[in-house]
């Protein structure tokens, strides 16, 4: 799956690519924003399924990274 950034004259960034749940029966695109400095986790939406698929970015370098959710047990330890 490939994203793409779009400038736009606003000094956004706008990340486009196909939803990974619903493009091959739907044609799903997914669309998310960000000011050109952001550095950070954004949600993009497909425009058709709906589905929020989170990604953290960083614009400066214009790049991408899928969030996928990790099995994790939590511990209290006292000092």
């Amino acid at each position: 799956m490939n994203l793409r950034w779009l400038v736009c004259g606003a000094g956004n960034l706008h990340i486009v690519g196909p939803c990974p749940e619903c493009y091959a029966t739907q044609g799903g695109l997914l669309l998310g924003t960000v000011a050109s400095t952001f550095k950070g986790r954004i949600p993009a939406r497909c425009v058709d399924c709906g589905k929020v698929i989170d990604y953290y970015v960083d614009a400066q370098e214009e790049k991408i990274w899928k969030l996928e959710p990790v099995e994790a047990k939590g511990l209290r330890v006292e000092a």
